[in-house]
This record gives C-alpha cells, structure tokens and sequence, in this order.
C-alpha cells in the first residue's frame, strides 16, 4: 500500500517507524524534518516519500538540533509539525528543547524519539522518557504498531490543546518490528500559516521578553493540571481488577506486550492485577491508586530506567501506602539491556515466590548453538572507499615512523574501524608511558570513538595537552562533517591546533540507510539541490592546508596523507569516493574484471589485513568471494606478488 493513502478501516503490515509516520499523516501534519539515525530514520523517508503527493514538508536537516528548531519555527506559525530522532539525537536537542516549551507552540508540535534498549545500533541505552518529564512535557509510550499510530496521531491534538511539544518515545523493538495496523481517516484541513508575538502572552515566543523566564516558566507549571486530567481517560491506560489479586503488575508500552506474555507463561493471566501504561509521564494517578488500594505488591516493569517505578513509590508515599514496591531499583529486574518476556516471567516469578519457568525454547537453541558459531562484528561493505582511506593511513603513519599515535574515531560506517573484528586477545593493565599497538587491520585503527563530532575535539583537547608521543588524528564522514564538525574546525583554526583530521567523503548518509545531505546534490523527497563542497567550506572556516584524494588510489593516498603528518599546524585530508552501494546502483565498476593467480601467492595475508569481507584465505592461498567482491581493485593494489590483479575486461 501506498503510506499516503486514504482508506480508512484497512489493515496493513506497518513497521512502528511507519506506523509513526502515517500518524503523523493522518493527524495533518504539515511540516516534518529530522537527521538519519538508527532506529529512527524510517520515520522521516515514510513521510518523505508521502510528501509530494499530499503536499507537506519533508526535510533531512543537517543535524537534530536544527531539525528540531525548523519543526518548533513552523509549530509557532499554527501549522502542524513533527521532527524525529535516535535516542542520542536528542542530546542535541536540548538546549532549544529545554527552552521553546517556556513558551510553548500554537500548532501540534510532536516530538518522535526511538530509544536503543541494548544499544543495538548506539553508543548508550539512555532513556528519553526522562528528558520529556525534565521539560514538563508529556510523553506517550506505544505498547506496539498500532497505538504507535494512534498515539502519535492523538499527541498532535494533545499539544494543541495543552499549547506544548508533546513526546512520542518509541524503542528498538518497535521501531524496527513490524505489526497489524487498522488505518485511520486522513485529516485535510488547509492550516493558513499566521504569526502574532503576543499571542496569549506578553512576547510569547522571546523567552527573555516581558514578562521574563521565571514568569514563562511558571506558565508552563501551570500547564501541568491539565496534561494530568488529559492521561486519566486515555484508552491507552487500562487497569484490570481480579478480585483477590494481591500482586499489581504495572508496565508502560511495550514492556506491558512482555509483561503479558510472561502472565500467559506462567498461567496467570486473569489471577494477577494489572495497570497498562501508555503516558510514562505523567501517570494516570488516580489509576495508580486504585491499584495501590487493591494489592499488596507491586512489580513495575519497564524498558529503560526506573522512571516510572520511581514516581509509583512517590506516589504510594504520598497517598500513605504501606505497599512493596518491586522492579530494577531493587534487583528483580537488571538495570541494563533490554526486557523479554522471559525475563519479566522470572522477575514476576521472584516477587510471587514460585518456580521460575523453564528456559524456553530460543534459549536452548542458542546454547546448543553458541559454541558453533565464531563470533564476528559488522564489517565494511566490500569494496569499500573507507577500506582504502584507512589502509593508507596504516602505511602512511608506518612510513612517517610514528610511535604511539592517537586516531580518534566518529559516528559512521567508519566508525567500525574501531570494532576490533580481528583484534587479538587484549591484555589490559595500568600504565603509565604511552604504549603501541600495531595496527593490523582496518578494524583496529580507532583508539577513541563516542558521539557526532567528538572525534576532532578530542584531537584538538591531546595537541593542547602537548601529547608528543605520535601524530594525533580525527576522523569524520561527510554527513557528519556537516552535522556537528563546522564549529571544531573553527576552533581548531582559531587555537591554532596541531593535528590531522580525515574526512571520508562518500557523499552520502550511508550508515543509516543512504539517506541524501549536502554533499549528495538531492533533498529528501528526491529533488534537485546544491551540492556543498566540503573543501570550500573548509577553507571559508580558514584551514590553510587541505588536500583531496581519491581512496581508490592507494600509491596517492598513502602519498597525501604522508604529507599531512608531516606538516606542522592543522591539517585536512579529504578521500572522496561515493559508497560502493551507491557506485553498484550507477554501475560505476562495469568494464573492470579481477583476477585470482594463486601460484603467485606468497600467502603473506596483506590483501586480509586490507579487511575486504570479499577476500577469502584459504590453504595458505588468498582469493576472492565472487559473490560480493565488486571488483573495485584495492585488494590488487595491496597484492605485493599479482597474485590478485585487475584488467579491463577483454585483456587475457
């Protein structure tokens, strides 16, 4: 089905990023934007690929913060708007997030965040359901796909009402997890955009005008009743009553889904009381005491941290309760990783004082099977333009004859240059003097990685700190040098830093899905845009030395960056080479053939340690997977013998 399409009462098969997405279309909405980030970027290409039909607004924005500030500018005018992000995209957000609900919003303002439980594809497993009870907005929690439509659908009417951003938090296992939808009626009212700066309020939108922060502050105080009267009836906070129950399960969104299954598990279904959460903040109190009244135990289970246990204790207190209380505060649920059902069955077992149930299924097969499987991390794809960036700064950095040199990493399909797929057993002890680690293969080459742009702040910080020990380098992709690097490199000229930053430019977001930005020449929906050159940009930021190479070429790469080691001041290297997938799509490689002479293998393992997933070694004998290899010629290029070469097709 097309996700524009106006049939409502059909069911469809939506992914919660979808489902999210069409919530937002039949809500009306009018302006959407946000930045790639896994598990969240389905979000805005669901909305992007409606856009044009139903003629709204779809940006990729070159970061969350202004992602977040061009959805809060079109929510100020009337219209309806939703920006969405990762988990971590949020820490970029908080400054104006802190801030605009101060004022508030005129037109419905959602704020969609899909959290990483497990970090399955983060640096953290940060719970931003406390972020939206930190700005005194409310926050909806879905169980599963469909009320991850619905909810978002009603948090624009929410907003409106309460004139504030209302929160969307989905998780992981929503997110990328697919579900029955019923679709609902598409909203087509025509929003005229206006503006009024003393709209309600003296300088509405100017948080420093009359009558000041603390008075705004205590407007968006005063909102708070009313969010508390809004969650009370919402049909996403049911409480079931067994009569003689004595244990009251409380769960938000999709650890209500677990918590469920785990009852059916145990054969409990209709003997435990049990108060589904669907606003984490604020609570649906007069159900939470109803519930106290009734029990005399209460399991919370959530996904993430103990937000909501803390505010049931809170409450209990407040109320006068003498009720137990259980969850991850006090051990029955760990603290860390994600829920199962499995786990929330043990957690409920514990509390009831009975046999755990036997390891299901999936548990015996895994291990049965553990000790069959080798363990293995991602890998770049083969043919990678970032598997020669990273070879040639291994030579390069052995040719400069650096000792301990520091490379710190990004956020990026690079940033699995610190994986360590073919690390070696890690003895790890206290030193005190810099110590050197050979860099083998292209996964063990980053020392430092955390967040978007860290990377050439931390360089900056060790040349400051008079660091001599070796070179001290970032690197960066093109999405992110335009997301969250502009402000370093400023810094980095202004301070006069000495040190090497690498920026892979593939043109595209490609982590995420191969989402456009300004190095791609498209915008979301498809269109035609400029194209920013990262080098121009680099230079109007005042960076005197920046050079620019092909990764294909490796004899020029290592050459180039050889240089920029050497030189003394700031330095940046640019490898530019579109994504390998994106080169496949445009058949780029056509005409090009790799060959395998295995006689001439000295099996010296150079073309393993390139880390292509398309070289095979074996029998002391290296080749070539033909089933991925892309036949780019960077493993030839490495090949000290010829025993992998590359020829245009037709040469014998």
């Amino acid at each position: 089905m097309e996700i524009g399409e106006d049939s409502p009462g059909k069911r469809a098969l939506l992914m919660g990023n979808e489902a999210i997405a069409r919530g937002a279309i039949e809500a009306g909405v009018d302006v959407a934007s946000s930045y790639p980030g896994t598990p969240a970027s389905e979000i805005l290409e669901t909305l992007a690929d409606a856009a044009p039909e139903l003629g709204f607004h779809a940006e990729w924005s070159t970061n969350e913060k202004v992602a977040f500030e061009v959805a809060t500018g079109a929510s100020i005018t009337g219209v309806r708007s939703i920006v969405s992000m990762k988990n971590a995209g949020l820490n970029w957000v908080m400054d104006p997030f802190m801030t605009i609900v101060y004022g508030g919003i005129r037109g419905g303002f959602v704020v969609a965040v899909a959290d990483d439980p497990d970090a399955h594809y983060s640096s953290n497993e940060q719970d931003t359901r406390i972020a939206a009870a930190y700005a005194d907005i409310p926050c909806l929690e879905p169980a599963d796909q469909q009320e991850a439509k619905d909810m978002t659908k009603y948090a624009f009417e929410l907003s409106e009402k309460l004139e504030l951003p209302v929160f969307v938090r989905s998780v992981t296992r929503i997110s990328h997890a697919s579900g029955d939808v019923e679709l609902g009626e598409i909203n087509r009212e025509e929003r005229k955009p206006v503006f009024d700066r003393h709209y309600k309020q003296a300088h509405r939108w100017n948080v420093y005008g009359d009558p000041g922060p603390v008075e705004k502050h205590r407007w968006l105080k005063s909102r708070q009743p009313l969010a508390k009267e809004a969650v009370e009836d919402l049909p996403w906070n049911e409480l079931d009553l067994p009569e003689a129950a004595t244990l009251g399960i409380i769960a938000p969104g999709l650890a209500s889904s677990y918590a469920r299954e785990a009852l059916k598990l145990l054969g409990l279904e209709n003997e435990i009381s049990f108060l589904k959460i669907g606003t984490p903040y604020p609570l649906p109190e007069k159900k939470v005491v109803n519930l106290l009244e009734n029990v005399e135990k209460i399991l919370v289970i959530e996904e993430g941290e103990s937000m909501v246990e803390r505010r049931i204790k809170e409450i209990a207190q407040e109320n006068g309760f003498d009720v137990k209380i259980e969850g991850k505060t006090t051990g029955v649920i760990e603290a860390v990783g994600e829920i199962d059902s499995g786990i929330c069955a043990k957690a409920i077992s514990e509390v009831l004082e009975i046999e755990p149930p036997a390891a299901g299924i999936s548990e015996k097969v895994k291990k049965e099977i553990e000790g069959m499987i080798a363990p293995r991390s991602s890998t770049l794809c083969a043919g990678c333009p970032h598997l020669g960036t990273y070879w040639a700064l291994k030579m390069a950095l052995r040719k400069t004859g650096s000792k301990v040199q520091i490379v710190n990493g990004d956020i990026g399909c690079y940033e699995m240059g610190g994986y360590g797929v073919f690390a070696k057993e890690i003895d790890a002890k206290e030193t005190k003097e810099s110590k050197k680690y050979l860099i083998e293969s292209p996964y063990e080459t980053l020392d430092t990685n955390y967040v978007m742009g860290a990377g050439i702040g931390l360089m900056q910080g060790q040349s400051q700190a008079g660091y001599d020990d070796g070179p001290v380098i970032a690197v960066a992709g093109d999405s992110t040098f335009f997301h969250a690097c502009l402000p370093e490199i400023v810094n980095a000229v202004y301070n006069d830093v000495n040190g090497l930053f690498l920026i892979m430019d593939n043109r595209w977001t490609a982590m995420t899905g191969h989402q456009p930005n300004p190095c791609t020449g498209e915008t979301a929906t498809g269109g035609a845009a400029k194209q920013l050159s990262i080098e121009e940009v680099a230079q109007a930021c005042g960076v005197e030395h920046i050079l620019t190479v092909d990764p294909y070429n490796l004899e020029d790469t290592i050459k180039v960056i050889k240089e920029a080691l050497e030189h003394d001041g700031f330095s940046i290297v640019i490898t530019s080479h579109v994504c390998t997938i994106q080169a496949l799509r445009r058949k780029v490689f056509e005409g090009v053939k790799m060959k395998v002479n295995p006689d001439e293998c000295i099996s010296c393992r150079q073309c393993v340690e390139l880390g292509c997933p398309a070289i095979t070694y074996e029998n002391e004998t290296g080749g070539i997977d033909w089933n991925i290899c892309v036949e780019c010629g960077l493993c030839a290029q490495v090949c000290p013998t010829n025993a992998l070469t590359i020829e245009e097709e037709g040469e014998e």
